[in-house]
């Protein structure tokens, strides 16, 4: 986990970011270790908003308790339907949660070490970012 991130496609965006900081490009591949009912949700919904192609996504999901499982289910259906409407999460119930997870509105440096990247952190729409990612050139 990013140690900035306030949910799921903030820490998939920043860790972008962060590779990109320390490597000088941005990853080819990568790697999600999350709960395996988060899956779906990165390869429908945030992967696409970043224009980067599911294949190149290794998943490594970790199970839910079984007691768990059916409550877990049910608020991750709810989540993804809140992601299909505001696929940027920066609406509605999406942006409170988040903003929510930074009660003292900590500073975070993104977009600083990605300055191509600016437009993608502040674009909040329903449509897919259409403007160039550095990532799609390479697909």
């Amino acid at each position: 986990m990013e140690e900035h991130a306030r949910g799921c496609f903030e820490n998939l965006l920043f860790s972008f970011c962060r590779f990109k900081e320390l490597t000088g490009i941005y990853p080819d591949n990568i790697t999600v270790v999350s709960c395996d009912f988060k899956k779906e949700r990165f390869e429908q919904l945030h992967l696409s908003e970043i224009g980067f192609i599911d294949t190149r996504l290794f998943y490594s999901g970790t199970p839910t308790s079984s007691t768990l499982k059916e409550s877990t289910l049910k608020g991750e259906a709810l989540v993804m339907t809140q992601f299909q409407e505001d696929p940027y999460g920066c609406l509605g119930s999406l942006c409170r949660k988040k903003l929510g997870r930074d009660p003292f509105h900590h500073l975070i440096s993104y977009p600083n070490g990605c300055p191509e990247l600016k437009g993608l952190f502040h674009y909040c729409g329903v449509d897919p970012y259409s403007s160039h990612l550095p990532w799609s050139r390479r697909i």
